[in-house]
């Protein structure tokens, strides 16, 4: 019996927080949330995984399971602060693949870092 491949989506997003955020910080508060609102079980299905995060224009690419896409939109959202500051994270696009992705953030001129 033919195992189907799983589907994924690709979320391009932007934290707003006066503090400097390395890569390993924004997954440690990534996987928090979303254990945090799901658990364990619902941290293993949702199968988040930062792809790449460049501190210093603050956008990054996360990867998530289809079906789950809803509830680790919401676990960004749920972000209020990091490392005590007021923060938030934005969703800029989803797509399919990551190289639509890279594509629709390049040709929105409002997304581009300064």
């Amino acid at each position: 019996m033919p195992v189907s491949r799983a589907r994924r989506r690709y979320l391009a997003f932007k934290v707003h927080s006066e503090k400097r955020v390395d890569q390993l910080e924004m997954w440690n508060i990534i996987s928090t949330e979303v254990r945090y609102l799901y658990g364990v079980k619902g941290s293993a299905e949702a199968d988040p995984r930062l792809i790449e995060y460049d501190p210093s224009t603050c956008f990054g690419v996360l990867r998530c399971s289809h079906n789950y896409l809803r509830e680790v939109r919401a676990a960004l959202a749920h972000v209020t602060e990091i490392g005590g500051d007021i923060a938030s994270i934005q969703v800029l696009r989803v797509s399919g693949t990551i190289k639509t992705l890279r594509d629709k953030i390049r040709q929105d001129s409002a997304y581009l870092p300064p």
